[in-house]
């Protein structure tokens, strides 16, 4: 299962708790485990994206302009 969807499945979870019947012991435990499920399940999601970005490169794509002599200028050029 993907990590996407691990956080779906976990949020399912804890939206359909209250209407399982559970006794409230463990439906405080059910949703502190989804809880934390979730919060790991984010901060590896979010490290993943950060190792994805893109980053800036020492070798830039373009040439800065140079320039121009004196004799382009006076010539119009």
């Amino acid at each position: 299962m993907s990590k996407e969807m691990g956080v779906v499945v976990l949020g399912l979870l804890v939206v359909i708790t209250p209407y399982l019947g559970v006794p409230s012991g463990w439906r405080a435990g059910l949703l502190l485990l989804a809880g934390l499920g979730i919060m790991l399940l984010g901060f590896l999601l979010r490290g993943e994206q950060l190792s994805r970005a893109v980053r800036p490169t020492e070798h830039l794509p373009f040439v800065d302009n140079t320039k121009k002599s004196t004799s382009d200028v006076e010539h119009g050029a």
